[in-house]
């Protein structure tokens, strides 16, 4: 594969398209459109509803539109529905991995999440997970709760205050999540307390010490549920404060919960397996009918444990460039050169002496060629 190939064809990918914006609308242009649009709703099983969610449109005005008799700006609805309909092309044209893979860390997790449950009595337990950017953690545990019925997973934001926080979980047990802080709470508890609900709270990380407090006594002590936190390094700097100074004397009691805090940062780092096996990239990344070498493993793996990197996001967007290149078995060298030529800031994470192995071994193919 001769250099800038895996960019240029990305390049060349995102310039086919399947529907052109007319250059003069007319009605008979703005027809064809919408017998576009009926195809695709077909081909993607989406509602009008769906449509014009999408576009930011009214139900009516797609259902005029389709219909031929739209009075507005043909234009202008046009565009979106072109655009909307090339990128879905666009995205159905990618090869694309399974969406989740049952892998040693989701083994790990579920471990976790089922030995903090069992660990419930008169109250409940926590158990922490910690993991950055590309880890694993948050498609594990949306798959844990997609599986697990007795389980909510609420995905949490540096922008939520306390009443949103628990406002969340009450939509998620499809409560009424409206009213003031107090409200939100004594409606969660009324609910919750005579049944075994397992909350999972996923980018917790910016929880201060307060929230870890008023989770502890809303959901762990008066609700009696188990209660898991995911988050980035942040989390368990909060977790861990010292609770000699003032404000932060809630800490012990948070703690003195902890069934477990799962570390996979940690065990990214670990020389003997890292986060995940070969078996699990296996699984991870050949699909579409392409083959990983035993080195192209190896450097995924790497990839994988390497901090800062983007992980799985990193390794995904790589391969999947390469499947849009055409490549049929993918190498570490090959890896190494979507790298490059994209740029990709895993560079500058990767330990010297995987970079100097790439390059030897790139130099050899050009040699070779």
């Amino acid at each position: 594969m001769e250099d800038k190939s895996i960019r240029t064809k990305l390049e060349q990918d995102a310039q086919i398209i399947r529907e052109r914006i007319p250059m003069d609308m007319t009605k008979a242009e703005a027809a064809k459109k919408a017998d576009a649009l009926r195809l695709f709703m077909n081909e993607q099983n989406l509602a009008q509803a769906d449509i014009a969610r999408m576009l930011d449109v009214s139900s009516s005005k797609i259902s005029q539109f389709l219909a031929n008799k739209y009075p507005g700006n043909l234009d202008e609805l046009v565009n979106k529905v072109v655009n909307l309909i090339n990128s879905y092309d666009r995205k159905s044209r990618q090869d694309r991995g399974p969406q989740f893979v049952d892998t040693a860390i989701a083994k790990k997790i579920g471990a976790l999440i089922a030995n903090t449950e069992a660990a419930c009595d008169d109250e409940g337990k926590i158990a922490v997970i910690i993991g950055d950017a590309g880890s694993g953690k948050t498609r594990c545990l949306q798959a844990y709760a997609e599986a697990n019925k007795n389980s909510i997973y609420v995905q949490l934001d540096s922008t939520m205050y306390s009443t949103l926080i628990f406002a969340a979980m009450a939509k998620e047990l499809h409560l009424d999540s409206s009213g003031s802080l107090a409200t939100v709470t004594q409606r969660l508890v009324e609910h919750l307390q005579n049944r075994h609900i397992i909350i999972i709270l996923d980018e917790s990380s910016s929880l201060n010490v307060s929230q870890l407090n008023q989770l502890r006594q809303i959901i762990v002590c008066k609700s009696r549920c188990p209660l898991i936190l995911a988050g980035n390094g942040d989390l368990a700097k909060t977790i861990l404060l010292p609770t000699t100074r003032r404000g932060f004397e809630s800490l012990d009691q948070l703690r003195s919960r902890l069934t477990g805090i799962l570390d996979l940062s940690a065990l990214a780092g670990n020389k003997d397996g890292g986060l995940y096996t070969p078996e699990d990239i296996r699984k991870l990344y050949e699909y579409g009918g392409v083959r990983l070498t035993q080195d192209a493993i190896s450097l995924l793996r790497q990839i994988c444990k390497s901090p800062g990197s983007g992980r799985m996001r990193t390794c995904q967007y790589i391969i999947t460039a390469l499947h849009t290149a055409g490549v049929a078995q993918i190498t570490a060298a090959l890896i190494y050169k979507a790298i490059k030529q994209l740029d990709l800031p895993v560079k500058s994470r990767l330990p010297v002496e995987i970079l100097e192995d790439q390059n030897e071994e790139t130099q050899a193919m050009k040699k070779s060629a």
